[in-house]
């Protein structure tokens, strides 16, 4: 495998690139709350993020399927974060200038996940790798580089600006080694966005993911403010983001073998009983003492959600159609839920406070989870891939 030049460039550009984009979506909250931003400013910041995403991704994933090199797609937008990233930090307590400062990073950082995924993909089945290796080494730069963030956000947070630029460049350096990837410019039978929806199964899933990941976009806004407020320290709050990303790898490993065993619908409703109890302590219990528990079961939610709808857009999907699909999964999981969840999560924490949020979320999330298992689960042998 390492002897695999191609499989050596990605393993590091993926490393990079999460460790960029790692330290800042962990800890800016803490930061807008240090420069005295409120609860409904810090959820509106979040959201407008948020929100850009849905503006950016379709036309990136577009460029990207109808260019004849998507290769150079990735390498404007790496460049673009490149040049935005200082804007939100020189706005200082400008809250406007500090808006536009977030909606011009994530113009660019939130197109990059989709296409990432699908030249990966493709260059894995040419040069005989698995996706989900590169995906782990990812996730493995993302958690050491927020045990260390957190240290370093302690000192100072503004800190955590720099430390992305730095690997958001080196990204764009690595970029130029990877092989090229072309787009289906030629195609005679380019497909249109939307498209995708006329595959029914999959908009039944992408509504379910849409409301479990309304309230994990209420927990990415809000836990290092929560956490911070009910007494927990920076560092120890770093080694559970860590211990939260490295709860992903078992996932990863095992899920081909889940996946055949029991089917799409009976592990996405796995992942939303366990966003609901996970809110609900997050609500009920966290303290200094089992914050570290709290993180482990990170793994049953976002990835185990991830890899389901990575898998099936890939499986059923027309090709032509790759890149938006995958666009369309980001926009699900982080796009429009978090519009949703930051914004209207940090309103509601302003008026009756953000332990009962969790637990609100929680309930959500329990509800949700039996209602789609009970309406799906005797379809689902045909979501077996």
């Amino acid at each position: 495998m390492f002897k695999n030049k191609t499989f050596n460039t990605l393993a590091l550009y993926y490393s990079s690139i999460f460790m960029a984009g790692s330290i800042v979506t962990a800890y800016i909250s803490i930061y807008f709350s240090e420069i005295n931003f409120s609860y409904s400013q810090i959820g509106l910041l979040n959201s407008m993020g948020a929100f850009i995403s849905i503006v950016s991704q379709p036309i990136w994933g577009s460029l990207s399927d109808k260019s004849e090199n998507k290769n150079n797609i990735l390498k404007i937008i790496l460049i673009g974060a490149v040049l935005t990233v200082f804007i939100t930090p020189l706005a200082k307590e400008n809250f406007i200038l500090a808006m536009i400062g977030v909606i011009a990073f994530n113009f660019f950082h939130k197109a990059m996940s989709p296409i990432n995924d699908t030249i990966v993909m493709d260059l894995s089945r040419k040069y005989n790798f698995k996706f989900s290796t590169i995906r782990l080494i990812g996730s493995l730069g993302y958690a050491i580089m927020t045990a260390i963030g957190g240290k370093i956000v302690a000192v100072k947070s503004v800190y955590m600006f720099y430390i992305c630029f730095f690997f958001m460049f080196l990204s764009f350096l690595i970029s130029f080694k990877i092989p090229t990837v072309k787009g289906h410019k030629k195609s005679k039978d380019m497909k249109k966005f939307s498209e995708l929806f006329k595959d029914r199964k999959l908009v039944k899933i992408y509504f379910y993911v849409f409301i479990l990941s309304s309230t994990n976009a209420f927990f990415q806004s809000f836990h290092g403010v929560y956490s911070k407020e009910i007494g927990i320290p920076l560092e120890l709050l770093g080694i559970g983001i860590m211990l939260g990303s490295l709860s992903q790898f078992p996932i990863m490993f095992i899920f081909d073998k889940a996946h055949k065993k029991f089917g799409i619908i009976n592990l996405m409703t796995l992942s939303g009983l366990v966003y609901g109890f996970r809110w609900i302590f997050y609500g009920t219990l966290l303290s200094s003492k089992n914050i570290l528990l709290i993180w482990l079961i990170h793994g049953f939610n976002y990835m185990l959600l991830y890899l389901c709808l990575v898998d099936y857009v890939q499986t059923f999907v027309p090709k032509e159609l790759h890149t938006r699909g995958q666009v369309m999964n980001t926009l699900t999981l982080f796009g429009y839920s978090s519009v949703i969840g930051s914004y209207l999560g940090g309103q509601m924490a302003k008026k009756i406070g953000m332990g009962k949020v969790f637990i609100i979320c929680g309930i959500i999330c329990l509800i949700s989870a039996i209602i789609f298992n009970v309406l799906e689960n005797k379809n689902y042998k045909k979501y077996r891939l």
